[in-house]
């Protein structure tokens, strides 16, 4: 039955059938998600850093997400999947797939219609965006299920009044700032709902203690960061470090780090000119999300929503242009990837769009022309949902990419421990297989962490009980640029570029070299200024037909000098490239 305007909702209560259907899209989502899932470490920075702290119980950049790192870790132990890193992908299609099911019982909740729900939640499903966030490592998956479960408690508290709709929206939105903080941007839907439904849930002191309460148990999530940088875990990126004095560090290295570091400048930092030019860019994104028919019956849903059931939809509009306004000013080169939160919004319009639509066209019933609309309008949905997938499978599907995993792998197995990897400069394409290498080195030897922190530490906060752990030589030594500084780890796993830059002059090497000292040294830009004097030697996968890297293997000369034995100089020197002239680079097949 179609929702007339100013009229209460038919029925409150969502039967049987819409709970199997929004299974059912569930289930169909997941095993598109898994189908498609990306099969290992990567494949973007923030995946090789997520993955890495959730192995090593490590702290990821500003202003963290503690909850998605403690689940990460819960995940690569009890997952099903031949890596940890794939578990923690298929965690991505798990929130992602269930994001599609709460999508669809909000869309019922404004619709009462089994088959706008449907359209509304696949659509969803099989967008360009939403797809891929959800079969990779990412936080959008489960941020967009925390969206969907708060819209959804909101509305569902909104048409019955039941406040245990209320308590579940609160407890989920206090919750959610513990994988992404951007959740703030619900809370002006929020209160609107609450103003518009029952101010007495936030006026009452009792309810205000118990919302209070929720609120500081949810923070609690975030001891996880100085906890886990106190032990100086193997990865620690942006890390606020160790805790001199309790009420110093809260102000100064905590705080800062909790409020977004060094990336706080970003938010609202685009100019006026540059935030207009990526106006046209967002509708283009959103296209690509919905395509065009999708974008229409949103922008058509959204308008006949207003006209028929004002608070409902100033409900998603407030939450999605509040979303939209901050990722607008967001001053990041990938900030289309912060509107998976307007796109898990502006689906339910979607689906309310079509179904006002198959509503004003419908013929009268009895006619042929009905029985023929009533086959035909079904089957259009199929198609254009078919389009979509057809569409955004092939860019989308990831299953068969291997690069990383490859490349990674091939560059561990020729390293001996305690090698030096020399990370590329941020701006190298091959910055990346740096992230990529680290993380199979803590798969492969899951470093413990470096320092203990005994039980007294939290009621004494007597900072002298820190007691370092034995040492051992980590499998790499990742060697940081100039422009990463400090490292996104303590040593022996990460050192400093000004650290290492003087053991890595010609006459240390020859003097480390002959007493037997001298670290493997590993590069993988061979176009880096810094490594311009060495001969490399190159360092391919098992079919020679991939560059991993490059082995140091001689000071460049004439002749050159060979910091390898001379049996292994004579095997390889005619294969060595030097970068300031001779040899060629590469592989034999390449």
């Amino acid at each position: 039955m179609p929702v007339q305007k100013n009229q209460p909702y038919p029925s409150i209560s969502i039967p049987r059938i819409a709970w199997l259907m929004a299974l059912l899209v569930t289930v169909l989502s997941l095993g598109i998600y898994v189908w498609t899932l990306y099969p290992g470490a990567g494949p973007f920075l923030d995946s090789f850093e997520l993955q890495m702290a959730a192995l090593v119980k490590g702290v990821i950049h500003p202003p963290g997400s503690p909850q998605y790192l403690m689940l990460g870790r819960l995940a690569m132990t009890i997952l099903p999947g031949p890596s940890p890193a794939y578990r923690l992908n298929l965690l991505s299609a798990l929130t992602g797939a269930a994001t599609v099911g709460v999508v669809y019982l909000l869309t019922y909740r404004l619709t009462r219609s089994l088959f706008a729900s449907g359209y509304a939640g696949l659509c969803l499903a099989l967008g360009l965006h939403f797809w891929f966030e959800s079969i990779i490592t990412e936080l959008y998956a489960l941020n967009a299920l925390y969206v969907a479960l708060v819209m959804y408690w909101l509305l569902a508290w909104h048409q019955t009044g039941r406040k245990g709709f209320y308590w579940a929206a609160v407890v989920a939105y206090a919750l959610s700032f513990g994988n992404h903080q951007s959740m703030i941007l619900l809370l002006p839907a929020f209160i609107y709902v609450v103003f518009i439904t029952d101010r007495a849930m936030l006026l009452l002191p009792l309810n205000l203690l118990i919302t209070a309460g929720i609120v500081l148990l949810a923070a609690l999530q975030y001891l996880y960061v100085p906890v886990r940088a106190a032990a100086q875990p193997p990865f620690c990126n942006y890390c606020p470090g160790l805790i001199p004095s309790l009420g110093d560090y809260v102000r100064g290295p905590l705080l800062e780090y909790l409020t977004g570091g060094p990336f706080k400048g970003q938010m609202f930092g685009m100019s006026y000119h540059a935030l207009l030019s990526r106006l046209p860019d967002s509708v283009w994104e959103w296209n690509k999300e919905f395509m065009p028919w999708g974008y229409i019956l949103g922008i058509i849903g959204a308008w006949e929503l207003v006209r028929r059931e004002m608070r409902p939809a100033c409900l998603l509009l407030l939450a999605m242009a509040a979303e939209y306004i901050f990722v607008m000013g967001y001053d990041i080169p990938d900030w289309y990837t912060f509107l998976a939160p307007c796109y898990v919004i502006f689906a339910p319009l979607v689906g309310y769009g079509a179904l006002r639509l198959w509503e004003s066209f419908k013929p009268a019933a009895g006619s042929i022309t009905h029985r023929v609309y009533m086959i035909a309008l079904p089957g259009l949905a199929v198609l254009t949902l078919a389009a979509g997938f057809y569409t955004n499978y092939r860019p989308i599907r990831q299953s068969s990419s291997s690069d990383y995993t490859l490349i990674g792998e091939t560059l561990l197995e020729s390293t001996r421990p305690g090698a030096w990897v020399l990370m590329p400069r941020p701006s190298s394409t091959a910055f990346y297989y740096s992230w990529a290498v680290q993380y199979y080195a803590f798969e492969e030897s899951r470093p413990a962490d470096r320092v203990i922190v005994p039980l007294a530490f939290f009621t004494t906060w007597d900072f002298d009980l820190l007691a370092p752990a034995e040492d051992t030589l980590p499998r790499l030594v990742m060697v940081s640029t100039p422009e990463v500084n400090p490292p996104p780890g303590p040593e022996p796993y990460y050192l400093s570029w000004d650290k290492a830059a003087p053991q890595l002059e010609a006459d240390q090497l020859l003097e480390a070299q002959r007493r037997g000292t001298r670290p493997q040294l590993i590069v993988l830009d061979p176009t880096d200024d810094r490594v311009q004097e060495w001969g490399l030697l190159a360092i391919c996968t098992p079919d020679d037909n991939n560059l991993a890297g490059y082995e140091v293997v001689a000071l460049a000369g004439d002749p050159p000098t060979p910091l390898v034995d001379e049996a292994r100089w004579m095997a390889i020197q005619g294969r060595v490239y030097y970068p300031s002239g001779a040899g060629e680079p590469g592989c034999p097949n390449d």
